[in-house]
């Protein structure tokens, strides 16, 4: 029996002794990365966001949700919450192909977080997301890179993290209703 690999596919071909043409049986591998990363990496990653989440969760009493790694190839969103809790974050840049920095996944996940309260953006879901960012700032969860204001000036912490260019375009997350 030969076997060529070819992709993500084993192609293996077998003589039958009863059959006059060879066999070809197809098998799929399985998948070696999820959410654009290693399956190790992703482990670790997603179960440090899920951490994160589980502590500011119970600290603003969150209702029930379930913390995924989005698509890879998801392109126009970082994250993405459905209203049964089902809530999706980019991990790698979509340009790049990086791991965003942990600080810009755990303000992704607060963000998310608080649709499961207000699945809106309006003023009380502002109110929360930026008390939740606060909070998770005070126990070390959220630190947000140190950024100049000016040349020359030392660097301080933003008093407010600037949203993700994306989102400086007129788009928002996706924020939608689950289908029943």
């Amino acid at each position: 029996m030969q076997a060529l690999r070819v992709s993500s596919v084993i192609v293996a071909e077998a003589s039958m002794a009863k059959l006059q043409a060879p066999q070809l049986r197809l098998a799929f591998l399985p998948n070696e990365q999820k959410g654009g990363l290693d399956l190790d990496l992703h482990d670790q990653l997603i179960g440090r966001l899920r951490g994160a989440a589980t502590r500011i969760a119970a600290r603003f009493r969150l209702p029930r949700y379930v913390l995924e790694a989005d698509r890879a190839e998801a392109r126009d969103r970082y994250g993405l919450c459905y209203s049964d809790g089902r809530i999706y974050v980019r991990l790698v840049h979509a340009r790049a192909g990086r791991i965003l920095k942990f600080s810009a996944l755990i303000d992704t996940v607060v963000h998310e977080l608080a649709h499961l309260r207000h699945m809106n953006h309006g003023p009380r879901w502002e109110a929360l997301r930026r008390s939740m960012l606060a909070w998770a700032r005070k126990e070390g969860i959220y630190e947000p890179s140190l950024r100049a204001s000016e040349p020359g000036d030392e660097l301080d912490p933003s008093p407010e993290p600037e949203q993700l260019p994306l989102f400086r375009r007129g788009r928002t997350s996706r924020c939608r209703k689950a289908r029943t």
